[in-house]
């Protein structure tokens, strides 16, 4: 598998001198860049790198493709804060009583993937249409 990264758009970049782009991506804060590495979970990892390798293809209006880099990096980050919870429901051993607790994070993490799988269907699009209304209808996405 290829290593792969991603920076935070909003954040700045370093000013010191790094031998690679992926030593600088492996020095950084957790906050500003987001690792095929964050993903233990190899459907997550997949579904991250994909959607990445999609929007790498994306040409345009550079302010609707920042938008869309923005749009993308909130995602992967939250996919990344989901693997947890996701963790912890796939290894939850079914007892009386705790349907209730399973069911609230359970909802949450399907309309997250809702979210996401739409915006990856959305870049797929861009990718194989790339014309000016699929980019803002993708950077739109909410």
């Amino acid at each position: 598998m290829t290593f792969w990264w991603m920076w935070n758009p909003a954040g700045t970049v370093p000013v010191r001198r790094f031998r690679s782009e992926e030593s600088l991506a492996r020095s950084a804060p957790e906050g500003q860049v987001v690792r095929s590495d964050d993903f233990a979970c190899s459907e997550q990892r997949r579904r991250a790198t994909a959607v990445r390798s999609d929007f790498l293809r994306v040409t345009g209006d550079p302010v609707q493709v920042a938008l869309v880099e923005q749009r993308l990096w909130a995602l992967l980050v939250a996919l990344r804060r989901s693997q947890p919870l996701r963790d912890a429901l796939a290894t939850a051993i079914p007892k009386a009583g705790r349907a209730a607790l399973v069911a609230e994070p359970s909802r949450e993490l399907a309309e997250f993937d809702r979210r996401f799988d739409q915006f990856a269907a959305a870049l797929q699009v861009l990718v194989t249409d790339p014309t000016p209304e699929q980019l803002r209808h993708t950077a739109a996405l909410d």
